[in-house]
């Protein structure tokens, strides 16, 4: 069973700070309650690894169920059994197993794995000391045993530590148990219901945070002994555990694990035992963990570790790896991206990742179908520096969308250390990561496996000489960087203006934009057969026509020599969509982030309510903006971001509908952060109720709105007024502009 503590959200990658240097790196696998309609779904379609987990995990469930693990991630509302937990914990173990299949594939190696309650069997299998269909029948075994839970009693969270719980639980009767150590702050109990209810009543009177968990079961109590003797007598053909070496952190213990000893006893006494989180934390701490990377499919954990850290001095890097509700793929590259640029995880031998910022408006633009030709270019380079083949290339585009290039940032990451495969992902302020492309070594004459690709490498490299002799008609071609042109048949040989290519990425930016050019093409639908060689800086693109929409193409030096080669390119017209994709509207998809709890606000430590108070004015800031959360970092002022007076005043109206609390538009005009909003609410919670009002600031004489002298004076002279006349004035001309829509 997964609770939080009273913040109840984890900090964002994009809030990390720039990594822990030299820290080792944990995975935190949460356990039972953070579970979601459609989880898992979009991994599925897009991972190949996640799909290859969950197919196989679906085969071992079958074999001892009447469920099926891929119809329950499918289902739709009303149909689906996840509320069952002998479907729940088994399918909770599947994706979290994926998911670090999925991580380990993308480069991330481990130190260390904790799991919290449940959790811990995925994590045990992730270290090692399980085999996938052991961890998955002792989940299964396990979420069947917890049906007879149900009725033993309730669990509740409370704001308090361990010590003040032990004394509540004493002062009424003492039918109850420390059920969880989440963190110094933070404690679960569990066992007789008055007794739990009783002791939330108190603490709610004395305004201190307590909160009863949904259901009628006591975990990790008293009331669960009977069903730990029976789990581990039925454990006991299921657990073959493993030695996994000093890797697996237990919560039975808060202490290393041999993964040996993840027998049937410890099993048992995974159930029926307290979770010791915190006192694991303090262990993955003092074996030099400052990376926390929690798997589950939304984070739950992230507010007790950053509790845990902060008592020791520590500020960790603590990052998810699904959220609920959001795109699955785009979080997991987004937690992988943040660790490499953090540093916390450097990518090991023939491992790189390539990132191509969006293009600025200072660069170059040459013609509209150039300027799409140029772009498939650059993803083509960070693909084929990713990928750093020894030999020919291809690179084939899994979109036909069209998206423009100043506003989309691309990363290219082979799918494992050596792989021959590498997948580009791309995105823009409005929309979330796409597949764009995939790049892979070709191997052979042909490009096996790629339809439409012909002999790639069966024709002769063109000889300069010979061309300038036979190409002797004059033809047109459009792009800035040609100097001239001739052809002769189905050849076209381009001569360039000086100094256009001196590199790899400026050579296939250059043989693609003359090759669109030349075929009166748009963009590339693949690219096979991809050599570079060296040589000189580019003087010369012959272009081969190959059948209707093909083409062979080669950038030669001065001297004649071959410095880049594609074998066979295959094109596309523009798409229907023109000459940009068009993007969504995502105004409401943050229409969820005013829920959140006051009273657990107040009573969180000021790091994780900092935390909870950051995230959701990014997300709220972000649906205003119609742009996703990860373009409004924490530290970045908010009219720089395109808040302006109106944005100002809908995020000034939406704090006040989830807080009751005023903030001024004129701080926002002026270069507020989110970090600087959420300060100011968390200093607005966390003050003395008989405070009394602010001082209200004297205002200047009147005026009159409706006169247009009076509102041209106002805004101009906007630095002279109070903030509070500010926010009137655009107050009151924005309620007068809505009105008139």
């Amino acid at each position: 069973m997964t609770t939080t503590t009273p913040a109840g959200h984890v900090r964002v990658a994009a809030d990390a700070p720039h990594g822990p240097a030299g820290g080792r790196t944990a995975l935190v696998f949460s356990g039972q309650g953070n579970q979601w309609l459609g989880m898992g779904r979009d991994l599925m379609a897009r991972e190949p690894s996640v799909r290859a987990v969950l197919q196989e995990a679906d085969e071992v469930l079958r074999a001892g169920t009447d469920w099926s693990l891929l119809d329950e991630l499918a289902a739709a509302e009303g149909e689906s059994r996840l509320a069952d937990p002998a479907v729940l914990q088994p399918t909770l173990v599947a994706l979290q197993i994926a998911l670090a299949r999925l991580l380990a594939e993308r480069g991330l190696r481990a130190d260390h794995f904790v799991g919290h309650s449940l959790g811990e069997i995925a994590a045990a299998a992730a270290a090692g000391a399980l085999d996938l269909p052991g961890a998955l029948r002792l989940a299964r075994l396990r979420g069947e045993l917890m049906r007879k839970a149900v009725g033993t009693g309730r669990t509740a969270l409370l704001g308090v530590a361990a010590e003040q719980a032990e004394a509540l639980i004493a002062a009424y009767g003492g039918a109850a148990d420390i059920a969880a150590w989440n963190a110094p702050g933070a404690t679960l109990v569990a066992g007789d219901a008055g007794t739990v209810e009783a002791i939330v009543a108190e603490l709610t009177g004395r305004e201190v945070f307590a909160r009863v968990l949904r259901g009628d079961i006591a975990f990790h109590s008293r009331c669960l002994e009977p069903l730990r003797a029976e789990f581990t007598e039925a454990a006991r053909e299921l657990a073959r555990p493993r030695d996994c070496g000093e890797r697996l952190v237990s919560t039975v213990t808060g202490a290393l694990l041999d993964g040996s000893r993840a027998d049937a006893a410890h099993w048992g006494a995974n159930l029926r035992a307290p979770v010791r989180f915190a006192q694991a934390v303090d262990t993955l701490l003092e074996l030099g963990c400052r990376t926390f990377v929690e798997v589950g499919p939304h984070p739950t954990l992230g507010p007790s570790l950053t509790d845990c850290c902060a008592a020791r001095g520590i500020t960790p890097l603590v990052l998810p790896t699904l959220r609920r509700g959001s795109a699955e793929q785009e979080s997991v590259l987004r937690t992988l991206w943040e660790l490499r640029r953090a540093g916390a995880v450097p990518p090991a031998g023939g491992h790189r990742v390539r990132f191509l910022a969006a293009v600025t408006d200072a660069a170059p633009r040459p013609a509209l179908r150039g300027r799409a030709a140029q772009f498939a270019g650059q993803v083509a380079a960070a693909a084929l520096s990713a990928l750093n083949p020894a030999g020919p290339a291809t690179v084939t585009w899994d979109s036909a969308d069209d998206l423009v290039p100043e506003a989309t940032s691309v990363l290219a990451t082979p799918a494992a250390p050596g792989a021959d495969t590498v997948a580009v992902h791309a995105r823009t302020p409005h929309t979330g990561w796409l597949r764009l492309a995939t790049a892979c070594r070709a191997f052979g004459d042909h490009d096996a496996g790629h339809p439409g690709a012909g002999p790639v490498c069966a024709s002769p490299l063109p000889d300069l000489a010979e061309l300038t002799a036979r190409c002797a008609v004059h033809r047109y071609v459009a792009d800035t960087a040609v100097e001239s042109a001739a052809e002769d048949g189905d050849d076209v040989l381009v001569r360039l203006r000086p100094g256009t290519g001196t590199g790899p990425r400026a050579r296939l930016e250059l043989a693609l934009r003359v090759t669109a050019a030349v075929l009166d093409a748009h963009a590339p639908t693949a690219l096979h057969g991809i050599t570079g060689h060296d040589g000189g800086p580019a003087a010369y693109v012959h272009v081969l026509r190959d059948g209707e929409g093909a083409a062979r193409t080669t950038v030669l030096d001065a001297d004649g020599r071959a410095v880049l080669h594609i074998g066979r390119s295959l094109w596309r017209s523009r798409t229907a969509a023109g000459p940009e994709t068009a993007v969504p509207d995502r105004t409401g998809e943050a229409a969820g982030a005013g829920a959140l709890d006051l009273a657990a606000l107040r009573a969180a430590g000021t790091d994780s309510r900092l935390a909870v108070l950051t995230e959701w004015v990014r997300e709220t800031s972000a649906a205003l903006l119609r742009t996703g959360v990860d373009r409004v970092p924490a530290l970045k002022p908010l009219n720089r971001l395109g808040v302006d007076s109106v944005i100002g005043l809908e995020l000034r109206r939406r704090v006040a509908a989830v807080f009751g609390a005023e903030i001024s538009v004129v701080r926002l005009l002026r270069g507020a952060t989110p970090a600087d909003l959420a300060a100011d609410l968390s200093d607005w919670l966390t003050a003395e109720p008989d405070a009394g009002p602010a001082t209200a600031v004297p205002t200047r004489a009147a005026l009159d709105l409706d006169d247009p002298a009076d509102v041209e004076r106002l805004l101009d002279d906007l630095d002279a007024l109070s903030p509070e006349e500010v926010d009137s004035l655009l107050g009151r001309l924005t309620d007068d502009a809505a009105s008139e829509i």
